[in-house]
Parts: C-alpha cells; sequence; structure tokens
C-alpha cells in the first residue's frame, strides 16, 4: 500500500470531515467503503458531517456513530446543462458552509463540480477519493483546485493520469476491508450456513458463488456458458448467483442451464453468511474493475477466487494467487480454473488460511485507514488560533 508519508501524530487536532454519499445503503462498494472507513475514523475521535441524496439502512447506522447526516441533497448536474440546475446546489452549500468543517472529501468524483462550489463557499480544501475510472471529458479542468485524490489501487490511478492529473497529485491506498468483519469459516460452517440461506443442495456438493450484478458486463453470461460446459451434475457441483434478479441474455442463459444446477437468491445485506456457505467465489468481471473488492471478501472468508485479468483484479490477485486469474470472457478457460478448485480442500487444505494471510498482509484495514487519515489531516484546513482577550 502507498501512502502518505507524514507521521500520523494521536495528539493531533481531531478532524471535522465533510463528505457526501449518494445513498445511504449498499447500492455499490463505494457506499460499504465508506460506512467502513468513517466508522473506523469516528472510532480514531473524528468528527463527520454526511449529506446524501437517498435514504436507506445506513442512516441509522451513521447516527449510532454520531455522524450528522443531512439530506436529501443532489450534487449532480444533468445533460444538456444548464446554469439553473446550480440553483439545486444552494441548501447543501449552506449545510457545507455551516458545518465547520476542516476538509470536504469527496467519495464520487462525478459530485466534482458540486464539491468546487461547496469547498469555495465555505473555504474548504478538496480531497477526492477515486474509486472508478474519470466521468468527464476534461477531467483535468474539472478537477482544478482539487488538493489531492486517493487512488484505490494502482490501476484506478493510472486512468487518471491518462485522464490529465498529474501523477504525483495522486496517493494509492488500496482498499481493505475490517477482517474481524469476515471471519474465516472452514468446512464445519459450510453446511449450517446452507441450511440458514435455504441453499437446497445436496450434502457434500461444492458450491460455487458470484454475488453483485448478474450482468453480462460483469462476465456472468460467461460464467453460465462455461457452467453448462462443464455439465456438472448437481451431486458434485451448483452455481449460486446471489444479487438482484437476472435480466436479459443472462435470465435467458440460466434458463437453459439443467434443473438443479444452480440457484438464486437475492441481494445479501449480510455477505459472511454467503461466502461460508460457498467452496469457491468467482469474479469474472468483464468490465475493468478499480479495484475488485469481492475479492478480499471472499479470501479473508477462507475462499480461494477466480478472477478476470482486467482492471485491477490482476493488482489485487497477486503471488501465488496469479494463478486463479484467467483471460476475460473465456468461459473454457474459466471453468477449468473453477473445476481446478472445487476439491481444494483435499487437495492444498492450507489454501483457505493463505487467502487469508494474503489479504492480512497485503491490504491490512488498519494501514488502509492510516493512509486516508494522513491525506485528510495532510491537506485540511489549518485551523484559526483564537486571540487572548
Amino acid at each position: 500500500m502507498t501512502a502518505s508519508a507524514a507521521v500520523l501524530d494521536p495528539a493531533a487536532p481531531r478532524l471535522r470531515v465533510l463528505t457526501t454519499s449518494l445513498v445511504l445503503r449498499p447500492l455499490g462498494g463505494i457506499e460499504l467503503c465508506m460506512l467502513q472507513d468513517i466508522g473506523a475514523l469516528v472510532a480514531r475521535g473524528h468528527q463527520f458531517d454526511l449529506l446524501y441524496t437517498f435514504g436507506g439502512e445506513q442512516r441509522a447506522t451513521y447516527r449510532s456513530m454520531g455522524v450528522r447526516v443531512r439530506g436529501p441533497h443532489g450534487f449532480t448536474v444533468g445533460l444538456p446543462f444548464a446554469p439553473l440546475q446550480l440553483l439545486g446546489f444552494v441548501p447543501s452549500i449552506v449545510r457545507a458552509m455551516r458545518s465547520r468543517s476542516d476538509v470536504l472529501w469527496l467519495n464520487r468524483s462525478e459530485q466534482a463540480i458540486w464539491a468546487q462550489l461547496a469547498a469555495r463557499a465555505a473555504r474548504l480544501p478538496i480531497v477526492v477519493h477515486l474509486h472508478h475510472a474519470p466521468n468527464f471529458r476534461a477531467t483535468r479542468t474539472v478537477m482544478t483546485g482539487v488538493a489531492r485524490f486517493v487512488a484505490v489501487s494502482h490501476y484506478t490511478k493510472s486512468l487518471w493520469v491518462a485522464a490529465g492529473i498529474d501523477a504525483d497529485r495522486i496517493t494509492v491506498v488500496h482498499n481493505a476491508v475490517p477482517l474481524d468483519s469476515y471471519p474465516a469459516g472452514g468446512a464445519d460452517r459450510l453446511e449450517p450456513a446452507r441450511r440458514d440461506l435455504g441453499l437446497d443442495v445436496a450434502p457434500g456438493a461444492r458450491v460455487v458463488l458470484y454475488y453483485g450484478r448478474p450482468e453480462a458486463s460483469k462476465g456472468v453470461l460467461t460464467l453460465v456458458r462455461a457452467w453448462a460446459r462443464l455439465g456438472l451434475d448437481p451431486s458434485r457441483a451448483v452455481l449460486v448467483i446471489a444479487g438482484p434478479r437476472p435480466e436479459g441474455a443472462v435470465a435467458k442463459a440460466l434458463a437453459e442451464l439443467p434443473e438443479g444446477t444452480w440457484r438464486l437468491l437475492g441481494v445479501q445485506s449480510d455477505v459472511v453468511p454467503l461466502l461460508h456457505a460457498a467452496d469457491v467465489v468467482v469474479m469474472p468481471s468483464e468490465v475493468p474493475e478499480a479495484f475488485g473488492r469481492v475479492l478480499i471478501e471472499a479470501m479473508s472468508t477462507g475462499r480461494p477466487v477466480v478472477g478476470t485479468d482486467v482492471g485491477a483484479i490482476p493488482e489485487v490477485l497477486g503471488g501465488e494467487f496469479s494463478r486463479f486469474v484467467v483471460p476475460v470472457a473465456d468461459p473454457e478457460a474459466l471453468g477449468d480454473a473453477l473445476v481446478g478448485l472445487l476439491d481444494w480442500r483435499d487437495d492444498d487444505p492450507e489454501l483457505g488460511a493463505r487467502c487469508r494471510a494474503w489479504v492480512e498482509a497485503e491490504f491490512p484495514f488498519d494501514s488502509h485507514v492510516d493512509g486516508v487519515e494522513a491525506v485528510l489531516r495532510e491537506h485540511a484546513r489549518p485551523r484559526r488560533r483564537r486571540g487572548r482577550g
């Protein structure tokens, strides 16, 4: 992990941070990363004001942390752009001014225009956390005035450098997960977890898990084709897809699989039971991933993961785990990798422990929080000292 060289001083003043969220529920990795990061930073004594657009179950969680949650507010402009749209920003900009924050931490770069206006009005430096590829054509212009960028991977940094941001303005702080929130689950947890989820699979059958949006761009169509090619009996292995109901070509391909060879679960607010029910996890994305949080979530619980050679996936699946990286959109290679891992507990019993150890060593959560905290602290505006009367 690359982070600021600044030394974290426990005696330094605690920060007052202003941030925004599109939605207060786990729409994707960004919302979950924010929730865990803010929780860790609050535990270190920092204060947060959170402005949001759409509500959700995370509102209560944030409030229990002591975060001041305000909304709903809009932070993006529509196309075609009209200057009058900016009037909709006034209430949230007033909130920003009243927050008396030290720094604005933006986790969605598409909100940059709002951030520029709010930061100028509230006299706040901006730190932009880059969780995805650039959103604007004129990236360099839109991002003028940003004090610092934090990228979740070297791959993501390269995209923003290619878009015109100077490399020395971007700090890489790899994503991470708190290990205690993703406990290891051995073979003894398989059957209980499956029962709890209502997964009716044969005793001893292997479970290959995909969780997330079941879309062709995420490689799910390739995954279904790979599964069809393997032709495994349900007593041998079952494919489980957890997420929103598939549509279009993915739904059609699933319907053509032999009966009993796959299961569909809805979106899971807690993925740990889901992971404990699985033997192998797969992330077959065909679009470049900025990081690939699924990879470290699964490995933290002691599950090997098969991923594709796009985006930051090879950056995360390094070392010995690079052998689980397969060519993108290749059903044959994907199927071969999955079937080769079905019996890993017999063939390589320590693999699960090594998966967890890899995450602990390469993506430690405390170091991740250190990195984010260091950037926020380094670029926070100096507080005025009160004069003596």
